[in-house]
């Protein structure tokens, strides 16, 4: 979110809403940033989305003479292919459905660089050593196979202890 809020800061006409606040509040700020282009960022969305704002997301534009517009609500106003719209959430692991996944690029920013570090590693051992990394898929698929078993094996213990 502050990349983001860096990002387009100094473009003027930056707008930050919140999809909270009602259609009421946040329409006609989304319309000027739509119409002349500027960038406009949702801050703390839920895992639903207010409809109002469909039209953009699935890309409604109505062409009439040449110019391409869009209609939300009551208002048809002229869409500039510079308007870039943004969506950021609290929630660390949200549900999306499958509606909202297919209008929107969903990117995680919670990845650690430590964590993609190894993914990095483990995408290039797979280009470089399959046969390594059909091993550490092997091994990890026995750690993983071994954790059950000894909960299990826990399990079964402390049953036999309460029962004696």
């Amino acid at each position: 979110m502050n990349w983001i809020k860096r990002r387009e800061e100094k473009e003027t006409g930056f707008k930050i809403l919140n999809l909270n606040e009602g259609a009421g509040v946040f329409l006609k700020p989304l319309e000027n940033c739509i119409r002349f282009g500027k960038p406009c960022l949702f801050e703390n969305v839920d895992e639903e989305l207010d409809p109002t704002i469909d039209p953009i997301l699935e890309k409604n534009f109505i062409d009439k003479a040449g110019i391409k517009l869009i209609k939300m609500g009551d208002n048809e106003f002229e869409y500039n292919d510079e308007f870039k719209l943004y969506f950021t959430t609290k929630l660390s692991n949200p549900k999306y459905t499958p509606e909202i996944m297919g209008k929107t690029m969903v990117i995680n920013f919670t990845v650690t660089m430590l964590g993609l570090q190894d993914q990095l590693l483990n995408v290039l051992v797979g280009n470089e050593r399959p046969d390594k990394e059909k091993q550490r898929l092997e091994l990890v698929h026995m750690m993983s196979e071994n954790k059950r078993k000894l909960k299990d094996a826990e399990d079964s213990l402390l049953k036999s202890l309460s029962e004696v």
